[in-house]
């Protein structure tokens, strides 16, 4: 598990991913043990023929044999860079955009549903939320099940009210990593002290959608003004938090570098799940306590920079640092920087 990989000319941004992703417990352990290749699905058609879920079972057999130093992902790249053309050159990606593709395609290449139902979900107009939430994970499920659904997908709440006839949808959709605004302005180069708690909030706040994002009110018959709010449902054991470092509008892009302060244990997100009624009487071994055990970091500007990661051996229990092939141990306190990028925790 302590293993580099080595850089196959701007490929960082892939290994830091990885890195991550093979210090995940239950998914690394999965693989080892070869349950993937009863899973595997050769015939999905939004699947790579089963070819992705392969060659990353085959890099973390190597990863974790305890053989050598670093490893060459010279085939996962190769396979990844056949299914999509924009990973298959040398230039430097964003790694989450890799994370992104590739969990999507572990799912769909070792999904056990072989042939996904036909289904139309009903009207849930007058449903209690409660409901309308288990209905529309139960038929998300029934199309979608993996390892990757078990362990990295939650479910959050979308509430839209139309300006005009305050007319309000709520939809449940799953979700597979969250994306966490933060909430600074970009003149503001002071350093203010930001926690992640704050981009929750900032993630959960309700929010007037702009003359660019009118939505279609259903009950007007047309584009309106609308509020939306999103709210935390159902969580994953898993929970990977982009921190959107990188804005960018038609004219301008821009990094924010400021110093994002999160728990690397104890993160505890009880109170922030809507579906659970009374958070005071959550007895303490059904709260939802995650601890951190990797982090995906970006140095430099846009467009180039370098990747690397943070990532707890589940093992050993030490920290290391991966930046390509070298891989030193490093102190869990050294791991919070303002290049943390992508955040996982279990």
């Amino acid at each position: 598990g302590v293993c580099g990989l080595q850089n196959l000319g701007n490929t960082c941004f892939m290994n830091s991913a990885l890195q991550c992703l093979s210090n995940t417990p239950q998914l690394t352990r999965w693989f080892l043990a070869g349950n993937y290749k009863t899973d595997l699905n050769r015939d999905n058609p939004l699947g790579m023929k089963g070819q992705v879920a392969e060659a990353y079972g085959e890099l973390i057999q190597h990863l974790w044999s305890g053989s050598a130093g670093s490893v060459a992902p010279r085939d996962f790249k190769y396979t990844i860079g056949r299914f999509n053309s924009s990973f298959s050159g040398y230039q430097q990606h964003d790694t989450q955009e890799l994370l992104a593709f590739l969990l999507d395609g572990l799912h769909e290449d070792l999904n056990r549903i072989i042939k996904k139902p036909y289904i139309e979900l009903p009207d849930f107009d007058g449903m209690k939320d409660v409901d309308i939430a288990e209905k529309s994970w139960d038929y998300h499920r029934a199309r979608n099940d993996s390892v990757i659904v078990d362990l990295f997908q939650g479910q959050f709440k979308s509430r839209l009210i139309c300006e005009e006839c305050e007319n309000v949808s709520v939809t449940f959709d799953p979700f597979m990593y969250l994306s966490l605004p933060l909430p600074i302005k970009k003149k503001s180069k002071t350093s203010i002290q930001v926690t992640l708690s704050d981009c929750l909030d900032e993630f959960t706040k309700e929010e007037e959608l702009s003359e660019e994002d009118l939505w279609y009110c259903p009950k007007c018959k047309k584009h309106q003004r609308a509020t939306k709010k999103f709210d935390l449902w159902r969580m994953p054991e898993i929970m990977v938090v982009h921190l959107k470092r990188f804005s960018h509008s038609r004219t301008w892009r821009d990094k924010i570098d400021a110093l994002i302060d999160f728990p690397t244990s104890e993160l505890d997100l009880t109170d922030r799940v809507l579906s659970i009624e009374d958070h005071a009487s959550v007895k303490d071994e059904d709260r939802l306590v995650y601890d951190l055990y990797g982090v995906d970091n970006h140095y430099g500007g846009l467009g180039g920079g370098h990747y690397t990661s943070f990532a707890q051996n589940f093992e050993d229990g030490n920290w290391y640092n991966f930046d390509d092939s070298h891989v030193t141990k490093v102190d869990v306190n050294d791991v919070k920087t303002t290049a943390a990028y992508l955040l996982f925790y279990k």
